[in-house]
């Protein structure tokens, strides 16, 4: 049976051999920079690349090694950190901030949005008298002192507010909220005597 194929090897550059000698001390600097072994290896292959990009040797071999393996780890550094801070901040949800289960944040996602887009279609008085209970949790009397009007006249609003949100999220699962309140209330199994 014959090996397997092998692509040849980059053409040999006559100072390559000149970087061997340093390449201990240039991994530990670039560990010392970003406090892992596979991170510093990954800095000392683009450190090596480097070199192996240069026409010719440098004149100080070692300290040009090391010092690139540094710039490359603290590029390295630089370039996770900025990662990690936009992951960070993708991750973060006002909506389920206890849970980090990606499927719970976008489920709530979908849902602060179809609230949304459901009380924005409400009457703007029943839309004013919803998003101040919302905002506050203040209740009936001292939503109507806050917007001036009757206790009666904020029950009704909310109420009516409620339903329309009910009914536009029940509206867009494809079932009603009425539909769903009348199946599971207790009297509509109820049947009439004469």
């Amino acid at each position: 049976m014959s090996p397997p194929f092998q692509a040849p090897l980059a053409p040999a550059v006559p100072h390559l051999p000149a970087a061997t000698p340093h390449f201990a001390r240039a991994h530990a600097a670039a560990r010392k920079v970003l406090g892992c072994d596979h991170l510093a290896d990954d800095a000392v292959q683009e450190a090596l690349l480097a070199w192996w990009r240069l026409p010719a040797p440098p004149p100080d071999p070692r300290g040009w090694f090391v010092r690139t393996a540094v710039h490359r780890a603290r590029h390295l550094r630089r370039t996770l950190s900025r990662r990690r801070r936009h992951e960070d901040a993708a991750a973060r949800c006002e909506h389920h901030p206890a849970c980090d289960n990606p499927l719970h944040h976008a489920c709530a996602h979908e849902l602060a949005k179809r609230v949304g887009a459901a009380v924005l279609r409400l009457p703007s008085e029943q839309r004013a008298v919803f998003e101040l209970h919302e905002r506050t949790g203040l209740d009936y009397a001292g939503l109507a002192h806050r917007l001036a009007v009757p206790e009666g006249t904020v029950r009704s609003r909310l109420h009516r507010a409620r339903t329309a949100v009910e009914n536009a999220l029940g509206d867009d699962a494809g079932v009603s909220a009425r539909a769903r309140r009348t199946s599971s209330s207790p009297r509509s199994s109820r049947t009439r005597t004469p």
